[in-house]
């Protein structure tokens, strides 16, 4: 099942914030002058893409008003050569460029363009429109000039518009959505924009005027038509974050801890607007960490990337960004063939908690104390551990360690368990042990170090399955692990039949976690400590200084009685 995003936090540290929350924008003109709007875009220039509902439910007169506000945008706009250019789409089943950017740049052939567009009627496919845009709609869009896509529509489109808003969004065009009438489904103008922001709603196309104009051209022009606060951006398989600047950027943009790392990077060179910044990364690279939620049920997904505005060194001004996505499980419905019969059916449910996993490295004993600083070459036991939610008497699940790497920090990353949970090098850490639960497994291993990198951290991956009926066979353990040079002791044999079944059997498991160890400091010897001296020793320092300060005190005394007796019997 596919998960859905539905949830999203942003923290910013160098005293910047960010709250999102997700309701849909009433137009509010108590302060919009449009006075100060025309000295907004008069020296700004912007490409505009607009897109037009012309489905069944609009009608030919209702598509007129659309059309109408179109003329009142462009007029606001500084539609020139050299300025604002626009081009228009209207959607239905099918959607159509009526003309694309550039083609008209004086105001009086914009206005001639729009007026003689004929209503289309059909399906409601915005998605379809969205990906035009994408496709035909962005060409003659000049580089160096921000480029804005505004959706208008009266309903919810039979087509996803999440995954081409995201790719718009990916190719810095920033989306904003007009909601028309209460049937509008803002669930959907909030995937459109990415931002909640930029969502407007009126109640009937009779709104759509020159105050919403106004409304909507100050909302883009000042923030010189960008991002005006840093934008997470949660896809389905990447995260990240878009942000806006005052001038043009000249640093670099990198996830921390990574920058060495060209995909966890991204420098001037890639952002055709050097105002527009941001980065993305695949949920597989550059350390960006998952972990699994009961309650909600679904997965946080976060990583830090750090805006350096220098090109060479960190300065005070940079920020660091925690971006993090929640992405929940969308419930699944299965329908099956119902048998009708004179016998009553029993139907039962039965709901299984999750249990809590957690990796760790244990030094001296497979449940000894939890390392953080080790030295090279000690022996320390990696532990993976699934504790049952409902009770230790539960015999539930079982579980599969697999994917296992080991990292610097620096991005230097090495495998050393494989897919199907095999070890891939004794030297490193040979396939783990596991009890009879299959609820723990354990491992030694002597401790190593990358040159010149203090530091590593393990992350690995835990595939749950269910007991019941033979659920685990084929998943854990594995069975199929060839021994390794150097590898003493018991080995898993191989077997061609398991191998299959395996792979077969491992997509059967009911969920898989990301699980990671604390960040382990390794030395290169044990630091040595002064030794306090022995009880006796320090007893017997003791007495001999009590005596001399006895002495001391005594000679003191008899001094002093001496010279005050030599006084008195001294003749007057």
């Amino acid at each position: 099942m596919r998960p859905i995003p539905y949830d999203i936090s942003l923290s910013i540290t160098s005293f910047l914030s960010l709250i999102l929350i997700c309701s849909a924008n009433p137009i509010d003109n108590g302060l919009v002058d449009s006075e100060l709007i025309h000295e907004c875009v008069t020296h700004k220039a912007v490409e505009v893409i607009l897109l037009l509902d012309a489905s069944g439910s609009i009608g030919d007169d209702t598509f007129k008003k659309q059309l109408s506000f179109a003329m009142h945008l462009a007029s606001r706009l500084n539609i020139s050569e050299d300025g604002s250019h626009m081009a228009l789409i209207q959607y239905a089943e099918t959607p159509k460029l009526e003309f694309s950017l550039g083609q008209f740049n004086h105001p009086t052939q914009l206005e001639w363009a729009i007026q003689r567009i004929e209503y289309q009627s059909g399906a409601t496919n915005t998605g379809q429109a969205l990906r035009l845009t994408l496709e035909k709609g962005l060409q003659g869009a000049r580089p160096g000039i921000p480029k804005v896509a505004i959706v208008i529509t009266d309903g919810q489109s039979q087509d996803d518009v999440s995954e081409p808003s995201q790719l718009l969004r990916d190719a810095d065009v920033m989306v904003y959505a007009i909601g028309v009438t209460n049937l509008v489904n803002v669930h959907q103008l909030h995937q459109m924009t990415g931002n909640p922001v930029r969502v407007f709603t009126v109640e009937s196309f009779e709104q759509l005027d020159r105050a919403l104009a106004d409304s909507l051209t100050w909302s883009m022009c000042k923030t010189e038509f960008r991002p005006g606060t840093p934008e997470i951006i949660c896809g389905p398989d990447r995260i990240g974050v878009k942000a806006s600047t005052k001038q043009p950027f000249e640093g670099n943009v990198f996830v921390m801890d990574h920058y060495h790392d060209e995909e966890c990077r991204a420098g001037p060179e890639k952002f055709p607007d050097s105002r527009s910044i941001g980065l993305t990364v695949p949920f597989s690279a550059c350390n960006v960490h998952r972990y699994r939620s009961l309650n909600p049920k679904g997965i946080f997904v976060e990583v830090s990337i750090v805006f350096m505005f220098h090109s060479l060194f960190m300065t005070k001004t940079d920020q660091t960004v925690k971006v993090q996505c929640f992405y929940m499980e969308a419930d699944k419905h299965v329908t099956v063939p119902l048998s009708v019969s004179m016998i009553t059916t029993v139907f039962r449910e039965q709901i299984y908690q999750m249990p809590q996993c957690a990796y760790t490295l244990r030094k001296g004993a497979p449940d000894g104390p939890i390392v953080r600083f080790a030295t090279l070459g000690e022996s320390v036991y990696h532990r993976w551990e699934c504790i049952e939610v409902e009770g230790a008497d539960k015999d539930t699940f079982g579980m599969l360690v697999h994917s296992c790497y080991v990292d610097n920090g620096y991005g230097d990353r090495v495998d050393i368990l494989d897919s199907n949970g095999c070890g891939l090098d004794a030297v490193l850490l040979s396939t783990p042990d596991y009890d009879t639960s299959l609820r723990l497994a354990t491992k030694p291993y002597h401790v190593f170090k990358y040159a010149d990198r203090p530091v590593l951290q393990f992350q690995c991956q835990i595939t749950l399955c269910l007991k019941y009926d033979g659920g685990c066979e084929g998943i854990t353990p594995p069975q199929n692990c060839k021994k390794l040079p150097g590898e003493d002791g018991h080995h898993h044999h191989h077997h061609p039949e398991k191998r299959r079944k395996l792979v077969r059997r491992l997509a059967d498991g009911v969920g898989t976690i990301d699980v990671f160890t604390d960040s382990v400091t390794v030395l290169e010897q044990e630091p040595a400590c002064q030794q306090p001296l022995p009880y006796p020793l320090i007893n017997t320092n003791l007495w001999i200084m009590g005596i001399i300060t006895l002495t001391n005190i005594f000679v003191f005394i008899l001094t002093v009685w001496f010279t005050f007796r030599k006084r008195r019997c001294k003749p007057a």
